[in-house]
């Protein structure tokens, strides 16, 4: 793709998180020059519980072991007092810090950084897009990609996604001792049955816990206590630990996520899973996205192949997460704990079965329902 005159770059992405690193990857890799705003002096912290799929990981053609904590090989599901442990096969989630990750994605998209750089102002015409900035600064391109985040200002001024939903998680990095430290090596927790919908969590990094908890419905639960009573059980103690906020755009229905020359992805596009909470494989998959629609000059499809490559499959989500936390204790018992409908869904995340494939699937397995396969039921 050749530069056009008084032009700073072909492609303008506003933010550097996975979607827009994504992005910038696969626009330099073929020969453009990417020009990436952002808001923040880098590298900065992001909070974030850090799972990413290993699916999303397998896009790039290269290594992310220097910044992967841990490998998770199992998983842990509460709900009241009792507590399933499962394996969790290899090559399917990795724990990550997102300041370390999204650092080492940005410098490997070789892209032109201009930190600091916070957008008030978009207008396109037929062949360009112009961002400006709020201290006067103008960037002129041949198309912008928007991947800044939830509250995304690009979505803002150019009337996309008007509804958008937000919902809230907070997200604490933990010190603890040793003996609780090593429990949770290669090993993920997740209960349920403290909120109308959603979970807490405990994440493994190499030495501490990231602990949350997140809503996938609006609503007031008074979270930070929730956290604290939760953790506490575990023998985790948050008194020293910084709690923090911050937003969900959990997907609800199918959006238009581009407008004439500007293209949104990730949590921009608002494609937070609204079963599992996670969003960084769709951002990835949405960035390496927009990088073909706009490579291939087609970027009129890109709304469609969001919607059928995504989004359609996260209406399912949204359907199994209605099912599932309206009927917490059932769906522990029954669903959680049959061995075939668990692995199932794991690979949804493996990207080996939609989620639609994997729901549908289930009517095979139903004599499990009440047959349980036996599992560890002592709290590891």
């Amino acid at each position: 793709m050749r530069t056009m005159p008084n032009l700073d770059a072909d492609v303008i992405i506003v933010g550097s998180g996975p979607g827009g690193c994504s992005a910038a990857h696969f626009l330099t890799k073929n020969g453009c020059r990417v020009l990436i705003l952002e808001q923040k002096r880098l590298p900065r912290y992001k909070t974030c519980a850090g799972g990413v799929p290993d699916a999303g990981l397998a896009l790039f053609p290269f290594s992310f072991d220097r910044v992967i904590e841990q490998k998770i090989h199992r998983f842990s599901c509460v709900c009241g007092r009792e507590t399933v442990t499962m394996d969790v096969p290899d090559r399917t989630l990795s724990m990550v810090m997102r300041d370390r990750f999204d650092q080492y994605l940005l410098e490997r998209s070789r892209a032109e950084v201009a930190e600091e750089t916070r957008i008030t102002g978009l207008s396109q015409d037929e062949h360009k897009v112009v961002a400006t900035a709020s201290d006067g600064r103008t960037f002129r391109a041949r198309y912008l990609i928007g991947a800044d985040g939830p509250n995304s200002r690009v979505a803002g001024v150019l009337g996309l996604r008007p509804d958008r939903r937000v919902h809230i998680a907070l997200e604490a990095e933990a010190t603890v001792p040793g003996d609780i430290l090593r429990s949770f090596q290669g090993r993920i927790l997740a209960g349920f049955d403290v909120l109308p919908a959603g979970y807490y969590w405990i994440f493994p990094k190499s030495d501490h816990l990231s602990v949350g908890i997140g809503s996938l419905r609006p609503g007031k639960y008074n979270l930070r206590q929730k956290l604290q009573d939760r953790m506490s059980s575990f023998g985790i103690d948050l008194s020293k630990s910084r709690t923090r906020a911050y937003p969900l755009p959990v997907f609800s229905r199918l959006e238009k996520v581009h407008s004439g020359r500007v293209l949104l992805v990730g949590d921009a596009a608002g494609l937070v899973d609204p079963y599992t909470g996670e969003g960084i494989r769709h951002a990835m998959f949405s960035g390496m996205t927009a990088a073909e629609t706009i490579l291939a000059g087609r970027i009129q499809n890109y709304t469609r192949r969001i919607q059928d490559e995504i989004a359609r499959d996260l209406l399912w989500a949204k359907r199994l997460a209605g099912f599932f936390y309206a009927r917490q204790h059932f769906s522990f018992h029954y669903l959680i704990r049959n061995r075939c409908i668990f692995q199932t869904m794991l690979k949804t995340i493996t990207n080996q079965k939609s989620y639609k494939r994997a729901i549908l699937s289930w009517p095979l397995y139903l004599f499990h329902l009440f047959n349980r396969q036996p599992f560890d039921l002592n709290n590891p």
